[in-house]
């Protein structure tokens, strides 16, 4: 069985692969009343924070921003905020997962 673990707007299953949920309602849309929230899969959700990709990975903020600086991960920036594309983790993960 799988529960969900709450670490702010993206939640991960605690018995199973990192696959992060991620609530329509928690994305600040309005839900009517009495309308079913849908899942939003990662794919949905197009740029990502450093906070989420550092959850995601299983590794710390700073270590994200280390692979940022070194241009391991790429990253956009918004004012003054960093963020990855969902595209470019994945990118990064088929990296990792060819150098080894």
């Amino acid at each position: 069985m799988r529960l969900p673990i709450d670490t702010g707007s993206v939640r991960f299953a605690a018995a199973g692969p990192a696959e992060p949920v991620l609530d329509a309602c928690d994305q600040k849309q309005t839900c009517e009343e009495g309308e079913i929230a849908q899942p939003l899969g990662m794919a949905d959700v197009q740029l990502l924070t450093v906070m989420e990709v550092a959850r995601f990975l299983a590794i710390g903020r700073s270590k994200v921003y280390e692979l940022m600086y070194k241009g391991e991960l790429r990253s956009v920036k918004i004012g003054g905020s960093r963020r990855v594309r969902y595209s470019d983790l994945g990118e990064y993960v088929r990296y990792l997962d060819d150098a080894s």
